[in-house]
């Protein structure tokens, strides 16, 4: 993670907000329809950057912090999404293969007619 002001420690005045407004990331998540115990190491990171440029930056305060905290937690859900998107995919070799009539990975490989 790069270094900058808003990814250092909250400070106890920020630590205080952030615990009072901490049910946000469940309402979000819950609006969302993801599960907490799945998403929430994803967002709270996010989230308490929220926090700290809440109290940097005086012009959020024209939105209210559920705001800047929801558009927050979008962000870290949709770098979440476009990882696991490029991610390697792990596939059995007893699954089909689409559109083969019910041929498997398995038996491309068993088969002698494929090898060479």
């Amino acid at each position: 993670m790069r270094r900058d002001r808003f990814n250092a420690p909250l400070t106890e005045e920020e630590q205080k907000f952030a615990e009072e407004n901490h049910f946000l990331i469940a309402k979000y998540l819950r609006k969302r329809r993801l599960p907490i115990d799945e998403w929430y190491d994803v967002v709270i990171f996010r989230y308490c950057r929220s926090v700290k440029r809440w109290f940097a930056l005086p012009e959020l305060h024209k939105h209210s912090f559920e705001i800047i905290a929801f558009y927050a937690m979008r962000s870290a859900i949709g770098h979440e999404y476009e990882k696991q998107r490029r991610r390697i995919q792990t596939i059995s070799l007893d699954a089909e293969i689409p559109n083969t009539n019910h041929l498997t990975y398995q038996d491309l490989i068993s088969n002698p007619e494929n090898s060479d």
